[in-house]
């Protein structure tokens, strides 16, 4: 037994290093990649998602993440290479051959995901023949959503990722969210439900710039299987769905619309879905309406987005149990008090209201992202979960 307390300060850092080590490596991890750099590359350095990658990826430096390098479609998009002061490729199959990388993270447009994918495996396999390497280096995919734009190439992305013995994490970053890991904690206790039903909101202004439309790199933001709120928007708010409440959707009524911008895609539109045990749920979705009624204007996680307006909580989510409803983000709870009297419309509501401690999502999920890379944890939200 060591005595850790009393030993020097300069011990007692590696004594816990050797501590994490030993139980990473009895918990199935990786033994040498706890003991070097977990080297990770960002594909698709941008400014709305993949800058965020990298910036959570060097905060975590002292934790042993290493930012790589970083592999944009132009060569003359440096930005991210000359920030952070790595190299920059463009071709995905060279990066994963010439870099000895542990994790990838693919933050390109969805319809290039799969592509992306088969160049990575491609070029680590190859890395790893000429190398003489036993096992391959590259341990994870962390594949932003929806991990592709259509059922067909997901699977196909999935089996290839588990041929190679890679795993996969899809970015429903959400699900790292402390809201959103404590509304699952309260929608699944016994005196909540059973869960009678749900309704959510997404509605924001996308503005003009965010299409670009003199730019046909930015196309596919239009384009139907390719951009719109459902594949970029809406799809964060069903998988909370399927993760607060435990359940899945088997039943789905949808009626959409694109009259505010006569695109080829939707930008409004309204979803009724029904659950595996009966419950039922709306959504209503647009990204041509300004409010504060979506995940993150009411939840204030993002920076990116201003402060809104008034003192008042904003929710986005309110679930319904048999027993209690709840209101999210504010996490509000409604019931009546057990011995007030027959519970119903003639008693008095009681209310309760939970707090958290809020941390960036992005950053808590290149965190489990990195320990994935060690194999100390099973990705949150899998390829087949995302599917």
């Amino acid at each position: 037994a060591l005595n850790i307390c009393s030993s020097p300060s300069s011990h007692r850092a590696h004594i816990l290093q050797l501590t994490r080590r030993y139980l990473g490596s009895a918990r199935g991890a990786d033994p040498l990649l706890m003991a070097e750099a977990c080297r990770i590359a960002v594909v698709g350095a941008g400014p709305l998602v993949g800058m965020q990658h990298c910036q959570a990826v060097v905060a975590l430096r002292d934790a042993g993440a290493e930012l790589a390098c970083v592999c944009q479609r132009r060569p003359d998009d440096r930005v991210a290479a000359e920030r952070f002061e790595v190299p920059v490729y463009t071709d995905v199959e060279e990066m994963t051959r010439l870099q000895s990388l542990h994790g990838v993270v693919i933050a390109a447009p969805t319809h290039l995901h799969l592509p992306i994918v088969e160049k990575c495996l491609l070029g680590a396999r190859v890395r790893q023949e000429e190398l003489g390497e036993p096992v391959l280096a590259l341990k994870a995919l962390l594949v932003e959503k929806p991990i592709c734009e259509t059922l067909v190439a997901a699977m196909r992305l999935v089996q290839l990722a588990e041929e190679a013995g890679v795993e996969i994490l899809v970015g429903h970053q959400r699900r790292h969210s402390a809201f959103v890991r404590r509304a699952r904690e309260l929608v699944t206790r016994a005196d909540f439900g059973p869960l009678r039903g749900l309704s959510a909101e997404f509605s924001l202004l996308k503005p003009e710039s965010y299409f670009r439309r003199d730019d046909p790199r930015l196309a596919w933001r239009s384009q139907k299987g390719a951009g719109g709120p459902v594949l970029i928007n809406l799809i964060h708010d069903v998988d909370l769905l399927r993760f607060i409440t435990g359940h899945e959707v088997s039943t789905v009524f949808a009626s959409l619309s694109s009259s505010a911008r006569q695109d080829d895609v939707e930008d409004t539109g309204a979803v009724t879905v029904v659950l595996d045990h009966g419950a039922v749920g709306t959504f209503f979705f647009s990204d041509a309406a300004p409010s504060p009624w979506s995940y993150e204007f009411t939840t204030q996680e993002n920076a990116k987005y201003p402060p809104l307006p008034g003192s008042d909580p904003k929710d986005c989510y309110h679930f319904f149990g048999a027993q209690r409803s709840l209101a999210f983000p504010s996490l509000r709870r409604f019931g009546y008090r057990q011995g007030a009297g027959e519970a119903g419309w003639d008693t008095p509501l009681t209310g309760e209201e939970d707090c958290v401690r809020k941390q960036d999502p992005i950053a808590a999920q290149m965190e489990h992202f990195l320990r994935v890379c060690r194999r100390e944890e099973r990705p949150l939200c899998s390829g087949h979960d995302a599917m």
